[in-house]
């Protein structure tokens, strides 16, 4: 893992109004482009992921790059 995916693992994943959504469990990087493709993120406990509109395996949750609003000390998701 670069160090510069280890910097923003564990951070907190918020939706727009703030609420906390989980953390950062890994970050998916498109090899040609380096662009983020996807992030994946331990959803917290108290969000059903069967009702996310992503897909989600065992409290993770792919969430795709163009569903991030801002990458910072938090994520914040656009919705």
């Amino acid at each position: 893992m670069s160090s510069f995916s280890g910097e923003f693992l564990k951070r907190s994943v918020v939706d727009i109004n703030g609420e906390l959504f989980g953390h950062l469990a890994d970050i998916v990087i498109d090899p040609r482009s380096g662009e983020i493709t996807e992030i994946l993120v331990e959803v917290i406990s108290e969000i059903d992921v069967t009702k996310l509109p992503w897909p989600s395996d065992g409290g993770f949750c792919q969430v795709p790059a163009q569903e991030i609003s801002q990458i910072g000390a938090r994520i914040v998701l656009r919705r």
